[in-house]
């Protein structure tokens, strides 16, 4: 079933920059929709979206989806929300009533927070921060599903954007159902742990490229079915977040990045700081000590002293703080805001106006 009406949430532009925080690296399943277009299409929760947005509104199309799963025990957990009634939607062509996808929505971007007093507080809380924020308002963290989570962050290992999200792609044809066929392009939801445990996937993952990841990623499924499945998740978001991340780490392939990722993205711990070599860079603006340093590898004890330093400075989001400053400082926003005129879809003053415009203020923050 699929809704070709555009259905609308209340959200300024000054709250929500879709951009951003589809493609900055936090999810690897939205691309742009369209050739000259300020919409993406993506899934997530069983369904393929449609996003766009005004500067007062959130504005979503669904393309397809697929019953909530009511025999995935603890479905709830990767869904974020419980089992919706079965009701139509506008025009009787959705499986539920229009609050349930708006309640994904809000939840999956934070909706409930509001981001430009976070920006307030956090530009208070040190110089670097107010000047990248200057370019990337409104970047808000996303609240995803902790298995797809796991296992793309597995996949970005010594990986490029492009490349993880093939290979997160990949998982979802080959273990995931099909949701629907759109546009050229049938998509897939992300499969249950379970379908990854197996041991005969490692094989079948190494045949379709997955490299050492392979071994990683079946190990860890079983093991994550071992500790009690989705259940196990639910335990982690009670623990006490250095806690959560300990038991992060005794799953096959999870470094301490990976599990910061889990518990940032997926477990409500917004204080985690993921420390590869980009964000040692940027921790150079907050740690005089490191100065020329360059690394290709991060000890345990520097990890720690960084991720330490991001949240003495920005207190219980710091994980959140650092995620607009990673985007502020990816090569690819870089590169866009030096587009060409003309080049895209709309060239430099369209790039720039997503990346830089602030709607309805007269000065930037």
């Amino acid at each position: 079933m699929a809704s070709r009406a555009w259905q609308k949430i209340p959200c300024l532009s000054s709250q929500l920059q879709l951009k951003t925080t589809l493609t900055g690296g936090q999810s690897f399943r939205w691309k742009s929709h369209g050739t000259c277009s300020d919409e993406f299409v993506g899934v997530f929760a069983n369904i393929v979206w449609i996003l766009k947005q005004s500067k007062s509104e959130l504005l979503y199309r669904i393309v397809g989806e697929l019953p909530y799963p009511v025999k995935e025990t603890s479905a709830a957990i990767r869904f974020k929300v419980s089992e919706p009634e079965r009701a139509p939607g506008v025009g009787g062509d959705l499986l539920y009533s229009l609050n349930y996808y708006e309640q994904l929505l809000r939840i999956y971007f934070r909706l409930d927070v509001d981001l430009e007093e976070c920006y307030r507080q956090w530009t208070k809380c040190h110089v670097h921060f107010e000047s990248s924020a200057d370019q990337f308002y409104a970047v808000r963290q996303l609240d995803q599903d902790p298995v797809e989570n796991l296992v793309s962050f597995i996949c970005s290992q010594n990986n490029n954007i492009a490349r993880i999200s093939g290979l997160v792609e990949k998982i979802c044809s080959h273990y995931g159902e099909k949701i629907c066929d759109y546009d050229g392009t049938t998509y897939y939801n992300f499969p249950d742990v379970a379908r990854l445990a197996p041991p005969a996937v490692e094989a079948h993952l190494r045949d379709l490229s997955f490299g050492y990841r392979a071994k990683y990623i079946q190990k860890s499924a079983e093991e994550i079915v071992s500790k009690g499945g989705l259940e196990w998740f639910r335990t982690l978001q009670r623990l006490d977040y250095k806690e959560a991340h300990r038991e992060l780490l005794t799953l096959t392939g999870i470094g301490p990045k990976v599990a910061d990722c889990i518990c940032l993205m997926s477990l409500n711990h917004l204080q985690a700081i993921p420390v590869d070599t980009h964000v040692f860079q940027i921790a150079k603006h907050y740690l005089p000590q490191l100065g020329g340093k360059q690394t290709k590898s991060i000890t345990g004890r520097l990890y720690g002293e960084i991720g330490d330093k991001f949240r003495e400075i920005y207190g219980e989001r710091a994980g959140w703080a650092q995620t607009v400053l990673f985007c502020a400082d990816l090569r690819q926003f870089k590169q866009d805001e030096a587009a060409k005129e003309g080049a895209g879809c709309g060239g430099t003053k369209r790039v720039v106006e997503l990346t830089k415009a602030k709607p309805d203020k007269k000065r930037k923050r």
